[in-house]
């Protein structure tokens, strides 16, 4: 199937790393659009009564566990791009870095549909101003972005828990990701991003 066949969701996540380093990350779950009405449903019967949307760090290990294997038996593909970087409190210069790489990547497999998780309106603005300057740069013009809610689009919570199983290994419990890793068709850090 070609890829151009496929819609990518997007969510990021920010964490410490050490005293003086921190890693922002931006996960892309690739899911083929015939079969996102089928997916979207088989997620939503993963959140708990009451609950709008998954997501890692309000889960209990149990259920963490549950969610992982239900997604890895789905087998979407997935990609992540990390920028570490010294620990900042406002990480807009991370998310352009991460982004920036992710959508030449996403342009490259011919995955020109991507939603992202919404944020501010001032946030979502800049993502898609973003998207223009690389445009006006060489980057392929048929990539189009877009923001909807977690609540309102449970495809995004598979980047939200691939992000939160890389976290959790980065903490020493390597499980969930292990489970996930078949998923992963690329992990890769921006040009910029610290070492360690």
């Amino acid at each position: 199937m070609p890829l151009d066949s496929y819609r990518a969701f997007i969510d990021e996540s920010s964490a410490v790393r050490s005293s003086t380093r921190q890693e922002y990350l931006i996960g892309a779950g690739f899911i083929p659009f015939e079969a996102c009405d089928e997916i979207r449903e088989q997620l939503r019967c993963l959140a708990l009564p009451g609950q709008v949307k998954l997501h890692w760090t309000d889960e209990s290990e149990p259920h963490r566990r549950n969610i992982v294997e239900r997604i890895s038996a789905l087998a979407p593909m997935t990609r992540v791009v990390t920028h570490r970087s010294e620990r900042v409190k406002k990480n807009e210069r991370c998310r352009r870095n991460c982004l920036e790489a992710l959508y030449h990547d996403m342009a490259g497999m011919e995955v020109f549909d991507l939603l992202l998780e919404d944020r501010s309106p001032s946030q979502n603005s800049r993502d898609g101003e973003r998207i223009v300057a690389l445009q006006g740069q060489g980057l392929d013009s048929r990539v189009r972005i877009a923001h909807r809610r977690g609540g309102d689009e449970p495809l995004l919570w598979i980047a939200d828990v691939l992000l939160g199983a890389i976290n959790a290994a980065a903490l020493g419990q390597p499980a969930h990701l292990e489970t996930l890793q078949e998923t992963v068709v690329l992990r890769r850090r921006t040009v910029d991003s610290l070492e360690s």
